[in-house]
């Protein structure tokens, strides 16, 4: 035990270990190491080379608001990045003395070393010149376009377009490089651009977005821009220095370093652009992540402690108690587990506790099902209607359970399926009820197997019966066969009443021959092989089968169907599907009618349809004729699963099958079957 304590000990260490790393990464974009480092006073070396390039000069744009904008008239230069710098300089402990110039000059100033610092986004073409910091804030580019201009609906569309930019702005290299060519008018500053596009001299002008969104609130009727909803690049500013001065980036950083540990850039930014923009990259989504994983991990790790820690305490707690808490946990863990629905009625009629399978079925969450009155189920109320409100009797009357047998199973029918219910009180003191639990099971696949099963061994035995019938009557009638032969060589062309009475023995065995030859195979098991039939042969087959039926009922049959007609199909799935419905026909008819059985051949399939003028099916009802154990015969006379078998058997032969009727007029079933072979 102690040893298993030491390892989660460790194991718990090395995960805070892991977790602060990976927090101080999205927070600081360092490790722990570099966290420590980077957190510590300038070293004496860092101070010399501060003092050393003491005062260091900013060279920033000089009308880029809210970034940084110079205003003459009391020589003030004011705005977020000029704020930054600033703090920059408290942190570094040098004076940093801000140049405002137009932006090209200050690449310019900065490339001749007349400048130490400027802020931009980094490029491959920059980096030729210059050395980078750490990113000190984000940066969106954006393309602006009149309102009426509906041709350009990203950077792609620039292409052969004119276009108004900042001279040497990113975005000019950032186009480029995407293989784009607009023609360029240059700028000094976004605003004469967006005067270039006011006066309709460019198609569209691109540059930063938040300098962009300033101009158009301040200066221009924004209704008359607009700002396409893809950026054009959202990238990282950092503070970029000459190559010559490449050691000061080591100083800077550190700098950035502490004014983001600190909250100071967070503090600049809520000041000139709210906690709305997207200056900073926002890393709370991983951050919550991170947090949610560490979460789960530890409520793992208490819960193996907890668990190991009961253990080592099942000795000095009462054996009852533990036996109890088991239980508990036990009934929770198989209460939730189990296929079957379970739901647990309180004596107000309201559920109390539903398990995970039930929730599953009734497809709601398990907060809106508890404290629900149960009637609002809909199988809960199916049920009562079929069972004299048996429920709703013994939750109002807990006494009724004297009477009541618990565990009683009983059947009910929902939306087309079939249900068992067996229903148990739960005493929480002897002799007292306070709820109940209902056990429900979806018996519907079982009931078909089952009766399928029934059928399947019906037909076996009809098969073997029919078989050991066929061969005690084939003997006799062969003999009976024979005899007639030796009396046709004595009476023949001698005694013509003689003969006409031997021709109807003759065709009364051969009439007798056929019908056992019939009933051998339609008493055959089913399997899934397919073969070769012609359409017509095998409907005669199965009709002579319900021609005493019909005659009985007074129903004339009447079966259009081409000769030539032969698909290569499961044929016990056909019989089966054939059967069921002409007797479904027949029923339909009980004051005798018409059944006709029509086939028409198409180009892809044989579409055969059984049609009656019987007593047809309601509109209501319709719907429904093909779920199982759905009838409207009377118990008894039939079980709901022959339609449902025909349906079933339709697709596995790969058909379809559709119903039409009309109360009173009859009903006609159309089977859209396909031929099943190239060759067919």
């Amino acid at each position: 035990m102690k040893r298993r304590f030491v390892i989660f000990s460790i194991l718990i260490f090395l995960m805070l270990v892991v977790y602060i790393n990976k927090y101080v990464e999205l927070e600081y974009n360092v490790n722990v190491l570099e966290y420590i480092r980077l957190s510590s006073e300038f070293t004496d070396e860092e101070i010399e080379i501060i003092n050393r390039y003491e005062p260091l000069i900013y060279g920033g744009n000089i009308n880029e608001p809210p970034l940084g904008v110079y205003y003459e008239e009391n020589g003030q230069y004011m705005g977020l990045v000029v704020d930054y710098i600033n703090a920059l300089s408290i942190e570094l402990g040098a004076t940093i003395v801000s140049r405002p110039m137009v932006w090209n000059q200050a690449l310019d100033a900065l490339r001749k070393g007349d400048t130490d610092l400027c802020d931009m986004i980094p490029s491959n073409q920059r980096s030729k010149s210059f050395k980078f910091s750490d990113p000190l804030y984000r940066l969106r580019g954006v393309i602006v376009v009149n309102s009426s201009n509906n041709e350009i609906r990203d950077y792609h569309d620039l292409e052969g377009k004119t276009i108004g930019v900042q001279n040497e702005d990113y975005s000019i290299e950032f186009i480029t490089s995407e293989g784009v060519n607009p023609n360029i008018v240059h700028t000094n500053n976004l605003n004469e651009a967006l005067q270039l596009l006011f006066n309709k001299k460019v198609d569209a002008i691109i540059g930063d977005e938040p300098v962009i969104r300033y101009y158009l609130n301040e200066l221009f009727y924004v209704d008359d821009y607009r700002i396409l909803e893809k950026p054009l690049y959202d990238s990282e500013c950092v503070l970029a220095v000459p190559k010559e001065q490449e050691e000061l980036v080591r100083v800077i950083n550190k700098a950035i370093f502490n004014m983001r540990r600190k909250g100071i850039l967070n503090k600049i930014q809520m000041k000139w652009v709210g906690p709305t923009s997207s200056f900073n990259e926002n890393k709370s989504v991983e951050k919550l992540r991170l947090s949610l994983a560490m979460f789960v991990f530890f409520v793992m790790i208490a819960g193996y402690l907890i668990y190991f820690w009961n253990r080592s305490l099942k000795f000095l707690v009462e054996a009852r108690t533990k036996e109890l808490k088991m239980m508990k946990n036990e009934l929770e863990i198989t209460f939730n587990s189990m296929k079957n629905f379970l739901a647990v009625i309180g004596e107000d009629l309201r559920i109390k506790n539903v398990n995970s399978s039930f929730t599953k079925y009734l497809r709601m969450n398990r907060s809106s099902i508890v404290d629900s009155f149960f009637m609002d189920i809909p199988l809960f109320k199916d049920f009562e209607k079929q069972n004299e409100e048996l429920l709703y009797r013994l939750l109002r009357c807990p006494n009724e359970f004297n009477r009541f047998d618990s565990g009683k199973k009983y059947n009910v029918k929902s939306k087309g399926r079939l249900f068992e219910i067996s229903i148990y009180p739960l005493e929480k003191e002897k002799a007292k009820i306070v709820s109940t639990l209902v056990m429900i099971s979806d018996i519907t696949n079982e009931k078909i197997q089952e009766q399928k099963l029934i059928h399947s061994n019906k037909m076996t035995s009809i098969g073997q019966l029919a078989a050991g019938v066929a061969h005690e009557l084939r003997n006799p009638l062969g003999v009976i066969r024979n005899s007639t032969f030796i009396l046709y060589d004595e009476y023949d062309e001698k005694d013509e009443l003689k003969t006409m009475t031997l021709k109807a023995i003759d065709n009364s065995v051969n009439r007798a021959s056929r019908i056992i030859e019939n009933l051998l195979k339609f008493s055959r098991l089913t399997h899934d092989g397919r073969e070769s039939i012609n359409l017509k042969k095998l409907i005669t087959e199965v009709t002579n089968l319900y021609k005493k039926l019909l005659k009985e009922q007074s129903i004339t049959l009447k079966i259009s169907c081409q000769e030539s007609i032969v698909i290569y199909t499961n044929i016990e799935s056909l019989k089966h599907i054939l059967m069921n419905l002409i007797q479904n026909a027949i029923d339909a008819m009980p004051r005798g009618g018409v059944l006709e059985i029509c086939c028409i051949s198409n180009v892809e399939n044989v579409e055969i349809k059984v049609k009656d003028n019987g007593i047809g099916i309601n509109d209501d009802m319709i719907e429904r004729i093909f779920d199982p154990f759905y009838t409207t015969k009377p118990v008894g006379k039939g079980t709901g699963l022959g339609l449902y078998i025909a349906y079933s058997e339709v697709h596995k032969i790969n058909g379809n099958i559709k119903v039409f009727s009309e109360k009173d007029k009859g009903t006609t079933f159309v089977i859209d079957i396909p031929y099943g072979s190239e060759e067919v």
